[in-house]
């Protein structure tokens, strides 16, 4: 196989990790000797991705000819993870004297390197029928595209992704571990902006479309070699269902990776519910999958197109207790709304300061609305029943329901069966819930 064509095993029930390791040795091995220094972006372990095992994998494959393999959690804006997990999240129980994890700093300045500009013209064809709000939002001059310099210390970049619908790109995986996984502030929203107004339901698992054309068109200027790890996980078994590799590139692998995650992690629905409740999940040492609303707003954005026009959506998860440790006390004070409140309110937020990067988180929760005689009308009733006392979601423009209560509700529904209109979703935050009308 020459460069550029993809290796690829699709398994049922699963790829083996033989078959797998095969396939990275036959994919990595039409690398040119002369490289001989890896970096592997990886994500964070808000990702059901088996890292450890794969980077055991690569260094089985690379280990006699890589004079450095390390990796860099592609985490964008989350928030870094521990030492020691970040260890065990790559290393497992393993120990690699010459391997070392980074974090990637989005918004340290020194951290990054810029490797092109993205003129404004350019910028505001992205944003289609959205292009006069994109002014208003900050994007009205041209952009400088940075990356973590680090990045450069490398002659290969490997990309471990996975493959599945996302709220923002369509679908993850490939080079959205570089944008927004590693870039600069700038890139990062006006990807997120460009997403959350063309809204999630309507590029939520949708390819192509104008983020992930950004993303890869903006890849593009990254001058090292990049090779795609993409795989397609079953939510249910956690088993990898499909590996796409890519030796030299990543468009193709993700295009290969997207056709199989369509039919295994998006789930559609003959109707509409009247209310919907998505638990969240938890690690195998009991915490929670997402540490704060920031990243599970996942609950949400997975499930939103199953709730019809008036009706609630409930997040459950008893304790947890964080907005978000990086963007908390912002949303606190903006509150969380639809862009139609946003973009006919822009004092209410221009007034402290907020990032486009806030608005789209915040406009993701809400979901789609509209503004009638100076009112906000949202789409869906957004409730958490959580730990966030009643007060608190009060003032970020949330409803509240007693956890407890709504525990006893779960407890007495058949999961993931539509019931006198409800419907609830256990360990929600990967399946792709659609409504098929």
């Amino acid at each position: 196989m020459t460069l550029g064509q993809v290796h690829e095993a699709i398994g049922t029930p699963a790829v083996s990790a033989a078959s797998l390791r095969s396939l990275l040795g036959d994919a990595l091995s039409e690398i040119a000797p002369s490289e001989r220094n890896f970096l592997a972006l990886v994500p964070d372990d808000t990702r059901k991705l088996p890292v450890a095992d794969l980077f055991s994998s690569l260094h089985l494959v690379l280990g006699n000819r890589a004079d450095r393999l390390d990796a860099m959690i592609a985490q964008g804006t989350h928030s870094p993870m521990s030492s020691d997990a970040k260890q065990a999240w790559v290393f497992g129980n393993d120990h690699y004297p010459r391997s070392q994890v980074f974090d990637h700093a989005w918004d340290d300045p020194g951290a990054l390197t810029q490797i092109g500009v993205l003129p404004v013209d350019n910028q505001l064809e992205r944003f289609g029928t959205n292009a006069p709000y994109a002014p208003l939002l900050g994007f009205d001059h041209d952009m400088p595209i940075r990356i973590n310099a680090r990045l450069l210390e490398y002659e290969r970049l490997l990309l471990v992704t996975r493959v599945q619908p996302h709220e923002v790109a369509g679908f993850a995986g490939g080079a959205k571990q570089i944008f927004p996984g590693v870039s600069g502030p700038e890139m990062i929203n006006l990807l997120h902006a460009i997403g959350s107004l063309r809204t999630n339901r309507a590029i939520h698992g949708v390819m192509p479309n104008p983020v992930r054309d950004l993303i890869d068109d903006m890849t593009i200027h990254v001058p090292v070699p990049i090779t795609s790890i993409a795989l397609v996980i079953d939510d249910h078994t956690d088993m990898v269902r499909g590996a796409f590799l890519q030796t030299d590139g990543w468009r193709e692998s993700v295009e290969h990776a997207v056709r199989l995650s369509r039919e295994i992690n998006i789930r559609y629905i003959p109707q509409r519910v009247r209310r919907l409740i998505a638990t969240m999940p938890r690690r195998k040492d009991g915490a929670w999958l997402y540490p704060d609303l920031w990243t599970g707003a996942k609950l949400i954005l997975k499930t939103e197109d199953a709730v019809a026009e008036g009706g609630e959506l409930v997040v459950w998860a008893p304790d947890l207790s964080s907005v978000s440790d990086i963007h908390g006390s912002l949303l606190k004070q903006i509150g969380y709304h639809t862009y139609a409140y946003f973009l006919s309110n822009p004092s209410t937020w221009q007034a402290v300061n907020a990032s486009p990067l806030a608005l789209n988180g915040s406009a993701l929760v809400k979901g789609e609305g509209q503004m009638l005689g100076g009112k906000e009308i949202p789409r869906i009733d957004v409730r958490l029943a959580t730990a966030i006392p009643p007060d608190e979601c009060a003032q970020l423009n949330l409803g509240y329901e007693d956890p407890a209560a709504v525990a006893a509700e779960i407890s007495s529904a058949v999961p993931n069966t539509i019931q006198n209109d409800c419907l609830v979703v256990p360990d929600a935050g990967s399946v792709l819930w659609r409504y098929r009308g």
